[in-house]
């Protein structure tokens, strides 16, 4: 079985969906390669925007660009469309990623203009970048 760090691999993009779910710290060490990317789909789903910040703020401390958003909308029930759990994923990420951004600047971290590029770069830029996608 091969792994993120087989040679043969080196030119293909690895990203951990879900950021890894209950494995969340241990998806942060996996940053040290250059090709493993999390999107953090889901958590926002089932974590508190304080939890997730936790996560977020230790995966933005020192791998902002291999971090991406994404909600993973699912249908919640027949009274609940996929609209409501996108709701609840955009809001969830947005504020957890608020409150990881705001402790780091609190601490003297980051600046606020360095905040607001992390922000750009988790919500847009990163997938654009590892999909190859145009920003328009």
């Amino acid at each position: 079985m091969r792994s993120v760090g087989d040679p043969s691999l080196k030119n293909t993009n690895f990203v951990v969906i879900h950021g890894g779910g209950i494995f969340a710290a241990h998806t942060g060490a996996l940053f040290a390669r250059p090709n493993v990317y999390a999107d953090f789909s889901v958590m926002p789903q089932f974590y508190s925007p304080t939890m997730l910040a936790g996560i977020l703020r230790q995966w933005l401390t020192e791998y902002p660009e291999k971090v991406l958003f994404g909600t993973d909308a699912f249908a919640l029930g027949p009274d609940a469309g996929w609209e409501m759990s996108a709701w609840l994923a955009s809001t969830t990420a947005r504020r957890g990623l608020a409150i990881a951004l705001t402790g780091m600047i609190n601490d003297d971290e980051i600046t606020r203009a360095r905040t607001e590029e992390i922000a750009a770069m988790v919500l847009r830029t990163n997938a654009a970048q590892l999909y190859k996608l145009p920003l328009h």
